[in-house]
């Protein structure tokens, strides 16, 4: 649109994704519905499996942590999106706009964002934690121990609930208006009854006259209506050209989640909002992850080589005089290490690349969110309405099945996991004809046996290690 300066509005989103968000709202709730069922049945059993005797270690309590708050999640999901997506044209007005579910809605907003947050500062958790216990090894038990993780798993609940719910509280609001609808139940004109919004619409009226007064004749009438754009999110503000206007049949008062009087008239307490959103709970973990995965695979590298070298049959160095060293009438090889201690290493590195898989898909899908966030704060609520909202959708159902999907990680990627999946829902009559599989579960359950002695005496006997053999004694009971 035009404006009294000749300046075009900005056009961020074109008619584009006008169509993509049309056609895809309509399919979101019964996707988003099967993915919330398959999330809260995965992430059960992420916790039931988790939480056994013999997967008690850091990182399991870590990722312990990390499906609570996946499953909080999808379970407050799946109220939300049945009634805004799945049964919104078969309810009346009344029912859908209730002040119930516009308290349900607040509670939405900010129990999602939390749970969210808490996830996302658990998973950056999860990454720190594997990067000293593969770079740092000989530091692995003091710096991440059992006490320590359990400590740092409650902090990030109790921070993230302290930081992002005042916010989101105070810039949100329950408003009352009276929605006048016509034969078809259309919407013809939506009345605010809050005074607060009242008081506010007719400051932004007075703005506008002031505007037009002051504006010559000849562009008044290509004046842009964003001055009250903010509006837009629960009414229609902007009149529609000059027709014949439908009868009112009945009016219904209806309850929406709107912003409040303190973030009507403090701008900057919004933009602070989007800000922290973006920034704080988005962009950083996001910066953080991409380091210490880059990190995390150069020291996968590094492990790599190192066994490669090690695993090797090299001559012994040789004599000062310049001849070999010699046992029993032969050059003495460098010992190969047992091939007990080489599984043990390649547990370590697969358990390394399913954590890295993790890390990985929780950063394509937050990493758009924050650079949205950040570009809403930056570009205003023209950005907000084009862009924002019509990839508010998407971006849901990516982050439910990044929580959905760490399951099938899991299984595929931990022999520890599948072994202790096995033994708990694994059907007994299976056994008759898979014997093999039980065969494997009991060479576990002996591994498992065998290295808790090694641990007791390492705590009771100091001793001079390597650095590959303390990886080896301080990794084996992670996943």
């Amino acid at each position: 649109m035009a404006s009294g300066n000749n300046e075009t509005a900005p056009l961020y989103c074109g008619s584009g994704m006008d169509n993509f968000h049309t056609s895809y709202k309509n399919m979101h709730g019964y996707v988003s519905l099967v993915v919330c069922i398959l999330g809260t049945i995965a992430n059960t059993l992420n916790i039931i499996v988790l939480t056994r005797r013999e997967m008690r270690s850091p990182t399991n309590a870590i990722l312990t942590g990390l499906a609570v708050a996946d499953l909080a999640v999808m379970l407050e999901y799946i109220p939300y999106t049945i009634h805004d997506y799945i049964l919104t044209d078969s309810l009346p007005r009344e029912e859908k706009l209730s002040y119930s579910w516009a308290c349900f809605i607040k509670f939405h907003s900010i129990f999602a964002q939390v749970l969210h947050t808490i996830s996302i500062w658990l998973t950056v958790t999860l990454a720190v934690w594997r990067y000293i216990a593969v770079g740092y090894p000989q530091k692995n038990r003091v710096w991440c121990g059992m006490r320590t993780t359990i400590i740092t798993i409650t902090t990030a609940y109790v921070v993230c609930v302290l930081v992002v719910s005042p916010s989101l509280y105070l810039i949100t609001a329950i408003t009352e208006y009276v929605d006048q609808l016509d034969v078809n139940g259309k919407v013809i004109n939506s009345i605010p009854m809050t005074q607060y919004v009242i008081d506010y619409r007719n400051e932004l009226m007075s703005a506008k006259a002031a505007a037009l007064n002051a504006t010559p004749p000849s562009t008044a009438s290509n004046e842009t209506v964003w001055l009250n754009v903010s509006s837009l999110m629960t009414s229609t503000t902007t009149a529609a050209p000059p027709t014949t206007p439908s009868p009112v049949v009945r009016n219904v008062t209806v309850y929406r989640l709107y912003h409040s009087d303190l973030a009507l008239h403090n701008a900057s307490l919004q933009n602070a909002t989007f800000l922290i959103y973006s920034v704080v709970i988005k962009l950083i973990p996001c910066i953080a992850l991409t380091i210490l995965s880059v990190r995390l695979i150069m020291a996968l590298l590094e492990a790599k080589r190192r066994r490669k070298k090690l695993t090797s049959k090299p001559l012994a160095p040789a004599a000062s005089n310049g001849t070999k060293s010699v046992i029993n009438g032969k050059a003495a090889d460098r010992p190969r290490k047992n091939s007990k201690t080489l599984e043990k290493e390649k547990q370590t590195d697969r358990t390394t690349r399913m954590l890295l898989a993790v890390l990985l898909l929780f950063l394509i899908t937050e990493f758009p969110q924050g650079v949205l966030g950040l570009l809403n704060a930056l570009l205003g609520d023209v950005f907000y309405l084009q862009c924002y909202l019509r990839l508010s959708d998407l971006m849901d159902i990516l982050a439910l099945i990044n929580s959905s999907i760490n399951f099938i990680l899991y299984c595929s990627m931990s022999k520890q996991f599948r072994t202790t999946f096995t033994l708990l829902f694994r059907p007994k009559f299976l056994d008759k004809w898979l014997p093999v599989a039980q065969d494997e579960m009991a060479a576990a359950r002996a591994e498992r046996s065998a290295v808790a002695p090694v641990l007791e005496k390492g705590r009771q006997q100091p001793q001079v290690v390597t650095a590959t053999t303390t990886t080896n004694i301080t990794q084996v009971t992670n996943l």
